[in-house]
């Protein structure tokens, strides 16, 4: 990843290339690293960009009328957390 992009902080990386080096770059992220990762990259629609998600981020992609939206679970409260 150090080749392509700029490690603006611990895993965050940040590159502009060209949609075939994407496609393999994702490729790579998916089969031979099996990482976790969000994909941010422009692309021709209302939102000028797409989002991909592989493995098990802490965010989830959600599609709202043709807009892509990341959504983080809500972390539920233990019953024993109740002020008093």
């Amino acid at each position: 990843m150090s080749r392509l992009a700029i490690e603006v902080k611990s895993g965050v990386f940040v590159a502009d290339v060209g949609a075939r080096v994407k496609d393999k770059l994702w490729e790579r992220i998916v089969s031979e690293w099996n990482l976790n990762a969000i994909m941010i990259f422009t692309t021709n629609t209302e939102q000028s960009y797409g989002i991909r998600v592989n493995g098990d981020p802490d965010r989830n992609v959600i599609d709202f009328d043709g807009i892509s939206l990341l959504s983080k679970p809500v972390k539920k409260k233990k019953s024993n957390d109740v002020a008093e």
